[in-house]
């Protein structure tokens, strides 16, 4: 983890160290055994707010009341074309970015969307369904990917956890190393978290390419924007094809390109062999996260080292979502969605 720096090091162990904090009358939900409204996803562009039956959790599961849940660039995706491995059988639950009360304790809590560690050879069980009024976090992922949310910390701020350890496992599969110059494709939403991830851990983030409202934002995320032209290690946050290729345009002989942005089963990236041989070029991937990554992200939030805030530009009801990622304003960079 030194590749984190001592920031969200330190945050980290102090966070262990916290009580929940008391919520009071804002504690366990009381809607009785009515069913409750959850947005659903029938196919893609149909996503329908619905009433389904009251979530049940069973032994060692968690049931949350949703206060606050993020959009996410998957979430766009998914909509758009469907999701190999996050949506299940149709219609499936949507969402997994989430900040809530613990109807149990009356704590608020948040929860990444699986119990995985670092292994990649079997399939990741995944969390759905945060676009909800409850949502059931189960025995697994409770085990070990929910944490109580710091006293001060904002809901919306503190639901980023997700996103941002995957951001902290990219960098650490990174392997960057202080002065390291750090070409980022995309200035999205997880480009600007990865600045400041690779900010942290002693890089000089270059931001390349994106639109120019958000490229405004990179200075405040430790970064500069740039062309990324030789960069000591490049990695790839816009998945498409052509962030793909030009990631391998711009690392120096003997860099390492991490391929971030997830792409469709099937597709191919063509490789210059003399260059990956004579090179020495390293390529890797970078998907998800570890529990080790999400109590980092979770200090690293609380730290308030960065303006995570300016990355939530939308706010908005249940109803409104389908609307938002069919057509995505040019400001859009995540919405909060309450429920």
């Amino acid at each position: 983890m030194g590749q984190y720096g001592g920031t969200a090091r330190r945050l980290e162990r102090r966070e262990r160290r916290h009580r929940f904090a008391e919520r009071g009358s804002a504690g366990p939900e009381r809607k009785g055994a009515r069913g409750v409204r959850a947005l659903r996803f029938h196919g893609p562009g149909d996503l329908r707010v619905e009433d389904v039956p009251r979530p049940e959790p069973g032994p060692g599961d968690v049931l949350v009341q949703v206060e606050v849940a993020l959009t996410d660039g998957t979430d766009l995706k998914a909509f758009r074309r469907g999701h190999p491995v996050l949506l299940g059988e149709l219609p499936s639950p949507f969402g997994h970015e989430f900040c809530g009360i613990d109807v149990a304790t009356g704590k608020r809590v948040v929860a990444a969307n699986s119990a995985a560690g670092d292994e990649r050879g079997e399939p990741i069980e995944l969390l759905n369904g945060a676009y909800a009024e409850l949502i059931v976090v189960p025995a697994a992922i409770a085990a070990v990917n929910l944490l109580p949310v710091p006293p001060g910390l904002a809901p919306e701020v503190a639901a980023m956890v997700e996103p941002l350890a995957c951001c902290l496992r990219g960098v650490e599969r990174a392997g960057i190393e202080a002065g390291d110059r750090v070409a980022i494709l995309g200035a999205g939403p997880i480009g600007l978290m990865l600045a400041a991830c690779v900010s942290d851990a002693g890089g000089r983030p270059e931001v390349v390419g994106g639109r120019q409202e958000r490229r405004v934002l990179v200075p405040e995320f430790g970064g500069a924007t740039g062309d990324g032209d030789g960069a000591d290690v490049v990695i790839e946050a816009a998945g498409t094809e052509d962030a793909w290729r030009r990631a391998l345009e711009l690392i120096r002989p003997g860099g390492t390109v991490v391929y971030f942005g997830g792409r469709e089963a099937g597709t191919e990236l063509r490789v210059d062999t003399y260059r990956l041989h004579y090179e020495e070029l390293t390529l890797r991937g970078a998907f998800h996260h570890a529990p080790r990554h999400v109590r980092a992200a979770l200090a690293f939030l609380a730290s308030g080292a960065f303006p995570w805030q300016r990355l939530i530009t939308h706010r908005l009801r249940l109803e409104d979502v389908p609307a938002l990622l069919a057509d995505p304003p040019a400001d859009y960079l995540k919405a909060a969605v309450v429920p």
